[in-house]
């Protein structure tokens, strides 16, 4: 089967002395090699900004992104660091994986912002649950959106072809987000808040737009954003809504791997469980390419598109 996930925190993530290839974690390349095809993967580098070394945090931002940027080197046999949609391609011509890197709370770069693409990046969060320099994160407070910096970064990220993501972001900062840009946006790891009403859901109305822009709607498996002691049958409920709302060609998954402390729907441990989602999805009345699309298809389709 092939399989793109719109947002992992892997490489943030990885216990000391483990690799990329197998570790502890909820996602290695040893355990995608019994199932995968054509893998595509956007890894994010975050921490929570609170723990940030207090002193120096552009220094921390620092070794992050290195370190980061090794444990994709040490496997490079099977994964490929990719910045264009062509680079994907020929990554998979090559039978290996593709990556791509993901800031979460661009806050996080300090002066590095700067060079954001440059250092490889071609996803950008501008919060994770707080408020910060740019905007406010929606778990912090849904009326707050983006500050003056704010705007005038998305203006600055937007010239260097940085896809925007709003996972994360406050209900007024998606306003203010679609106010600034008619181009297609990302929900890399968000689900459907008339679904299950928690704030980093997304409301439906934003996702019409997101909709209306070709964007993508990864859907999220933490246990907190799916239902109440969840099973696999919960986020099927939350892709019934996206379809409902016009997303055949949106819905994606984002499955935050190694960003929810192992908390899944029940029936889900891991990367290693993806085979079975799809199989749900099988069982619970969707086509064959309609899965295909939330699998793979979709998320190819719009990096294709967008990402260059």
């Amino acid at each position: 089967m092939n399989y793109f996930d719109c947002h992992a925190d892997t490489l943030t993530e990885i216990p000391t002395g483990e690799t990329l290839n197998q570790n502890s974690g909820d996602l290695d390349l040893n355990r995608l090699g019994d199932f995968v095809e054509k893998y595509t993967q956007i890894f994010a580098v975050w921490k929570d900004s609170q723990k940030m070394d207090k002193e120096d945090p552009e220094k921390e931002f620092l070794w992050l992104y290195h370190r980061a940027m090794a444990y994709l080197e040490e496997e490079n046999r099977k994964i490929l660091l990719c910045k264009s949609g062509e680079e994907m391609k020929k990554a998979h011509s090559m039978r290996k994986a593709a990556a791509f890197l993901s800031i979460e709370d661009i806050s996080l770069m300090g002066k590095y912002v700067e060079n954001v693409r440059k250092m490889g990046f071609r996803f950008a969060m501008l919060t994770w649950n707080y408020e910060n320099e740019y905007g406010c994160g929606a778990a912090f407070d849904q009326k707050k959106g983006l500050t003056a910096k704010g705007k005038e970064l998305v203006k600055n990220l937007l010239s260097q072809d940085l896809v925007l993501d709003v996972s994360h972001l406050s209900d007024q900062g998606v306003e203010d987000l679609f106010l600034l840009t008619d181009r297609p946006i990302i929900a890399s790891h968000s689900n459907v808040r008339e679904v299950w009403d928690r704030p980093r859901n997304i409301r439906s109305e934003h996702l019409k737009e997101l909709i209306r822009r070709k964007g993508i709607i990864g859907m999220n498996f933490f246990s907190n954003f799916v239902g109440e002691e969840p099973g696999m049958e919960d986020i099927l409920r939350h892709m019934d809504q996206v379809l409902e709302l016009g997303g055949e060609d949106c819905l994606a998954l984002g499955g935050d791997f190694d960003g929810c402390a192992g908390r899944f729907p029940a029936g889900m441990q891991g990367v290693q469980s993806v085979p079975s989602l799809r199989e749900a999805l099988l069982a619970h009345g969707y086509h064959e390419n309609l899965v295909e699309k939330i699998f793979y298809g979709n998320a190819d389709r719009f990096v294709m598109e967008n990402v260059r």
